[in-house]
């Protein structure tokens, strides 16, 4: 999974002439102000919290532009979970104790004038900017994107596709970072009602609130720890597995109010030691490490430490470091640097179809902050204090309303232009088979290519809808009969994503000779007897090996008459507990295919190895709607798409442990260099799997190339030869 960083956004808040007391809260409520909205509980301004969201965005920046040493910057979202928790629950409990209630709809306007209109300009430009630099067949997705983040939903947007296994190779959306917005604003939509139903009631109101805080906090650092474990994206990008770091802040918040505070004398080392926490996570953390899980106490514990330490009068260091112009002047624009920075780094690299260098990434980032800081005194502050557009509730909360409607409508129209511009290339239904296959190295591309650009991402074998191709967390599936159900001679396709990629040409051969073809498929899941990493779940993949020996049980229980397996060369092998790589690796996962080949043929079965294919030098649907005029700039130098060596290990383990080999390198790169299009099919839908229109194509060169019907007995037992 590729982990979006984002920043949650943190109120700003001001100082009173002087410190508010509770006996001063209980006083008769007047209509909040910006000042009062922004303040911790006590209406302290707080200027090292000030500091901490600039504390906290800088590493987010840097962990973004994939700068050397902040691999974990990306806990910077977590730092300002934290703080937004702290900030608003001091707010509602603040408001209750003056009046005894909290008054929704006020609050849900001054969150929309302070969080819409900067989300709003950012994602309305970044929709322009993506329609008009990126390559077309991104388009579509990205203005999709716009509108679940329009609706404050991106985070269960990304949480699907992360899921999903047909996208988990998409080039990084520059809306990604929304996702934290989402899980902001749906907190604030029920936080809120939930405090006012605890401090309604006569008695300690704060007290209640503090245990309602508890309770959703261990039930969240709960489920987070579980979904870790279990369903990492979802764990990463869901309110739920969230909220224990909101309610943390919110702890905070509470302690605030019934005035626990740190002893002096322990302010300063708490104040050091949340500084090392979460420096810790910023240096120690990275893309490979499970998150959030144990992982995100780091920089949450630390977090709570430097607010609480922050508290004291004076503050202990280092809070006053903190509260120095720099540290606040990055707080202050920090929610519009968040916004800008990402897209700013994400679209120039889709546009040059490459990685940036170092210093190209680091002006990007760099160039974020001027545009945050015009963002924030153009945009954010002056319609946060209701410039031009009030602070009426029910006035606002229409505004809002209107906005988000329109920004849904500017990505509709994004949709519907890319689909347009897409749509004159190419054809969606399928053709009639060609006589021959032509590859096409010069010219425009077809205006008859199948399938269309608008189409190729989705042009996969009926086993993904069927759900006989198992995702990451299943070890079981259907039972997935082609061909001739019925048929006592049957055929096992067994192996990852690439064995699947021969589906669409092995079901009509199954069907013409009276097979029946079972599907034994599953995401990432080499058929080789070797322990495995995902790179989704960030660990050891459990449920390939449990999936890998149920298929192999049930062959040995019931053998059938033939196995063609298939392969990703790229598999990332594990021993002792991590990935390893050259000749170690080659080793590793050249014995576990000979175990696998040679326990199949001890059952009698025939086994078929087709070896891996060429591969693109990168996505190539992206590359031929960049290049729709000259597909000469997609072709891949045969060099480049075919790993010799690889191909080579393979045909010689799978031969040296009793399997026949099928070579299709020269059906999908028949010259130098490799073709995008053959006979007007598309070869790739991605940047490594084969299109189901392409593949369909090769089912005659495979037909012939497997073994004759006289060469497998029928109930399973391989022919003497």
């Amino acid at each position: 999974m590729r982990r979006p960083s984002p920043i949650a956004p943190a109120p700003r808040f001001r100082s009173p002439a002087a410190p508010a007391t509770l006996a001063t809260l209980r006083q008769p409520a007047t209509r909040p102000t910006a000042a009062a909205v922004t303040a911790d509980w006590s209406g302290r301004f707080r200027p090292d919290i000030e500091g901490l969201r600039g504390l906290a965005v800088v590493p987010v920046v840097l962990y973004h532009a994939a700068v050397p040493g902040f691999a974990g910057g990306y806990v910077g979202v977590d730092v300002f979970f934290v703080l937004s928790g702290y900030l608003i629950t001091g707010l509602l409990l603040r408001e209750a104790a003056a009046t005894g209630a909290v008054a929704l709809a006020a609050f849900y306007a001054r969150r929309a004038r302070r969080i819409l209109p900067a989300a709003a300009l950012v994602l309305v430009a970044t929709l322009l900017a993506s329609a008009l630099c990126l390559p077309p067949v991104r388009v579509p997705d990205i203005a999709v994107d716009g509108g679940w983040a329009a609706l404050f939903s991106a985070n269960l947007r990304f949480a699907l596709q992360a899921t999903d296994y047909l996208q988990a190779d998409r080039a990084p959306s520059p809306l990604l970072h929304y996702w934290s917005l989402g899980v902001e604003e749906q907190f604030y939509l029920l936080w809120p009602a939930l405090v006012l139903l605890v401090v309604r009631r006569r008695g300690n109101g704060a007290a209640r609130a503090g245990a309602l805080a508890f309770a959703v906090a261990g039930a969240s650092f709960a489920l987070s720890l579980r979904l870790t474990a279990t369903n990492l994206p979802w764990a990463f990008f869901s309110l739920p597995t969230r909220a224990w770091e909101l309610a943390l802040g919110a702890l905070l918040a509470v302690a605030d109010a019934r005035r626990v505070a740190l002893p002096r004398g322990l302010a300063a080392l708490a104040g050091w030691s949340g500084a090392a926490l979460v420096g810790i996570a910023v240096g120690s953390l990275s893309a490979a490490t499970p998150f959030p899980g144990t992982a995100a106490l780091l920089p949450t514990v630390g977090t709570a430490l430097l607010i609480a330490a922050g508290g004291q009068a004076p503050p202990a260091a280092p809070s006053r470091l903190l509260a120095t112009p720099v540290p606040r002047f990055i707080g202050r624009i920090s929610y519009s640097l968040y916004l800008w920075s990402w897209p700013l780094l994400v679209i120039p690299a889709g546009a040059a179809d490459a990685p940036l260098p170092l210093w190209q990434r680091l002006a990007l980032a760099a160039l974020a902050v001027p545009l945050a800081a015009a963002s924030q005194q153009l945009v954010e502050q002056p319609l946060r204090r209701g410039r031009g557009i009030g602070t009426v509730p029910a006035r606002n909360l229409a505004y809002a309303a209107a906005l988000s409607v329109a920004v849904v409508a500017v990505a509709l129209a994004t949709y519907g232009g890319a689909r347009w511009r897409l749509g004159g290339r190419g054809v969606d239904s399928a053709a009639a088979p060609p006589a021959a296959l032509v590859p096409l190295l010069s010219g425009p591309l077809p205006d008859d290519v199948h399938p269309s650009l608008a189409e190729v991402a989705a042009d996969i074998a009926r086993l993904y809808p069927d759900k006989c191709h198992l995702g990451a967390r299943e070890t079981e599936g259907a039972a997935c009969a082609y061909g001739a159900p019925a048929s006592s001679r049957t055929v096992v396709l067994f192996g990852d994503s690439h064995a699947a990629n021969w589906f669409p040409a092995l079901e009509p051969i199954a069907a013409a000779r009276g097979w029946r073809l079972l599907a034994r498929t599953k995401s990432a899941c080499t058929a080789a007897d070797v322990p495995v990493w995902n790179w989704s779940l960030k660990r050891v993949y459990a449920e390939c090996a449990t999936w890998r020996e149920g298929v192999l049980r049930a062959i040995e229980a019931a053998p059938p008459a033939l196995v063609v397996l298939a392969a990703v060369r790229t598999a990332a092998v594990v021993a002792d507990g991590r990935v390893i790589d050259g000749p170690q690796r080659e080793r590793a996962w050249a014995d576990g295919l000979a175990r696998t080949i040679r326990r199949i043929a001890a059952t009698g079965a025939a086994v078929v190895m087709i070896l891996d294919t060429p591969r693109p030098a990168g996505d190539l649907p992206t590359c031929l709607s960049k290049h729709a005029d000259d597909v000469a700039a997609c072709a891949t130098a045969r060099s480049q798409a075919v790993d010799e060596h690889w191909r080579a290990l393979e045909r010689a383990t799978a031969t040296d442990a009793g399997a026949s080999v099928i070579d299709p390198t020269d059906w999908v790169c028949p010259g130098d260099p490799c073709p995008p299009v053959i006979s007007s099919r598309i070869v790739f839908r991605d940047d490594h799997h084969l299109s189901t229109a392409f593949v369909t194509l090769l089912a005659s060169r495979l037909a012939n190339a497997l073994p004759a019907d006289g060469s497998i007995a029928a109930g399973g037992r391989a022919a003497a030869p």
